[in-house]
């Protein structure tokens, strides 16, 4: 598994936890995140253009929402996240 995909999947679940618990400062941990992400990216062969266009789309709207503070659309943003996952996981096995 790629380091940036370990990354990835870290970042994601301490930002759940810095907006769920307040352990972190969410736009700190989002901007790690995203970063991960684009390297991620950047790394993997597996994922064609198009989903990945669609993937940072989704996360830009939740980095939308982390600056503004809605914790409900941050939850939002992160469930939809979750099931882009899924459904990459499942089709392009990433």
């Amino acid at each position: 598994m790629l380091e940036s995909k370990k990354r990835m999947a870290q970042g994601f679940s301490e930002l759940k936890l810095a907006v769920e618990k307040g352990k972190g400062d969410p736009q700190e941990v989002f901007d790690r995140f995203q970063q991960a992400c684009q390297t991620f990216l950047a790394e993997t062969t597996k994922l064609p253009e198009e989903p990945a266009q669609r993937f940072m789309a989704l996360v830009a709207q939740l980095g939308d929402q982390v600056k503004t503070g809605n914790q409900e659309g941050i939850l939002r943003a992160m469930e939809e996240i979750r099931e882009m996952r899924k459904v990459c996981h499942e089709t392009y096995n990433v």
